[in-house]
């Protein structure tokens, strides 16, 4: 039931309601044909009361002594003959014995119908006699339909009982007037049922196409807006129920809220595309197409090229830290930046670690450091210090390295065989000698670390050269 649709659902109450509506028609028609029949049963007891009235009357003639007991008799059974009502009901009569004396089936007049049953067996003739005997009632049985003789139909007879004569009269309920009154009943509810379900229909039709109309604006929208191709200046009418309305006032709002994200995206786009043509001059900047359009298209396509062109300005700016990070004669750290990450490095340090500040001064025999000498020892350095060890190149002197390490000895170890292998490739033009300062944890700022391997440095040059000292 989640997935069904509007159009569905109103429809289905429609069904409901005209389900609902035929059951009642229905119930009422049942209802009017009782109300019906216990009217035409009032109008036969009604009847038969006349009919004895008038036996009534010839009797009281008969008594006062105006005719005989015969005359009076043929009188009275002549005039409730002549009875008609509803049509062709009568009035019909029977003699003490069950002989018919008057009935509108004139071949039943004069023979004894006491023992006439009904198609199903009911004495119906016995039971109106036994009735009307106890002062008068209604009988129901089964007759046959005078349209469809195999079909039976309930039917009612009253019969009352006049004594001085010891005559047995009554009458049935028309059922033909019954039926043709209860068949347009039926008709008329049912031309009602049907008028209202249209009107209804109508109406429902007219409001689940207003609203489906609404709602298939508003998925239309939504989708669009979703593949990013929606227009975000345009807004969806507030016309139509309140639900609706809510819903594109809503999606109203999201789309203002998108727009304006989307105006600013546009216009801090351009100033940093502008921006990175001034930086750049020879980069070449793909604008987006349309920008005139205000979608998430264009939106995503501007930021694309913002996050293009940021990556390009962040590898432009690694490479410029980098080449500033760098000495240009060696490729080493240059002084600052080597400065820098050992002062950055010492308070991460636990107490327990122990670090090595090194400064190794390069002497040349003839009084002039060469370049190519240089080079050799940098290539020395690059071969025996770890990757991830800080150095830097002191021009004119030497060079200066850091780092922290996991076995104390590490350090002295290090720095020996660093300073065999600088003897062995330039021991023959250079004097090559070691400065330390080794401490456990972060107590000793970047000053004091390389004043005292700078001591430790002068004191192994003096005492000749070629030496590792620590401080």
């Amino acid at each position: 039931m989640k997935r069904t649709s509007i159009s569905t659902r109103v429809w289905l109450i429609l069904g409901l309601f005209a389900s609902g509506m035929l059951v009642n028609s229905y119930l009422e028609t049942t209802n009017s044909r009782h109300a019906i029949q216990s009217c035409y049963e009032g109008n036969v007891e009604g009847v038969v009361d006349i009919a004895r009235s008038i036996l009534q009357y010839y009797h009281n003639r008969q008594m006062a002594g105006e005719l005989t007991e015969e005359e009076a008799k043929a009188l009275a059974l002549e005039a409730i003959s002549a009875i008609r009502y509803d049509g062709d009901n009568y009035i019909f009569m029977g003699d003490e014995s069950g002989t018919a004396i008057s009935n509108g089936m004139k071949e039943l007049v004069g023979t004894n119908i006491l023992g006439m049953q009904d198609p199903t067996g009911l004495p119906l003739v016995r039971n109106l006699y036994d009735v009307a005997a106890n002062g008068g009632g209604f009988v129901d049985y089964q007759w046959p339909d005078s349209d469809d003789k195999s079909v039976l139909l309930p039917k009612t007879s009253y019969a009352d009982y006049f004594e001085p004569w010891g005559w047995t009269l009554g009458s049935g309920l028309n059922l033909v007037a019954l039926k043709n009154e209860v068949r347009d009943i039926q008709s008329s509810s049912l031309i009602n049922l049907v008028l209202v379900t249209i009107s209804i229909g109508v109406i429902m039709m007219y409001f689940v196409h207003s609203v489906n109309l609404q709602i298939r604006k508003l998925v239309y929208s939504m989708r669009e807006l979703s593949e990013g191709r929606g227009d975000l200046r345009r807004r969806l009418s507030l016309d139509g129920g309140r639900e609706v309305a809510d819903i594109s006032r809503s999606y109203n709002d999201l789309a203002a809220s998108l727009e304006e994200m989307a105006v600013q995206v546009n216009r801090d786009g351009r100033r940093f595309m502008a921006a990175v043509k001034r930086m750049q001059p020879k980069t070449v900047i793909r604008s987006p197409d349309n920008t005139d359009a205000l979608t998430l298209d264009s939106v995503y396509e501007m930021v694309n090229q913002i996050c293009i062109q940021a990556e390009a300005l962040e590898l432009a700016h690694e490479s410029l830290k980098e080449m500033a990070e760098q000495d240009p004669v060696t490729g080493l750290l240059s002084q600052q930046a080597f400065e820098l990450k050992v002062r950055e490095s010492l308070p991460t340090l636990n107490d327990n670690t122990p670090h090595i500040f090194a400064v190794i001064g390069l002497e040349s025999k003839a009084g002039v450091l060469e370049p190519d000498q240089v080079a050799l020892a940098v290539g020395v350095l690059r071969h025996v210090l770890p990757d991830d060890l800080y150095a830097c190149y002191l021009a004119d002197k030497g060079f200066a390295y850091w780092f922290s390490y996991t076995d104390s000895a590490e350090g002295m170890r290090l720095a020996m065989l660093l300073h065999q292998e600088l003897k062995a490739e330039l021991g023959d033009v250079l004097n090559v000698s070691l400065g330390l300062s080794s401490m456990l944890g972060g107590g000793k700022s970047y000053e004091l670390l390389y004043s005292e391997a700078e001591r430790a440095l002068l004191r192994a040059q003096k005492e000749g050269g070629s030496r590792v000292y620590e401080y």
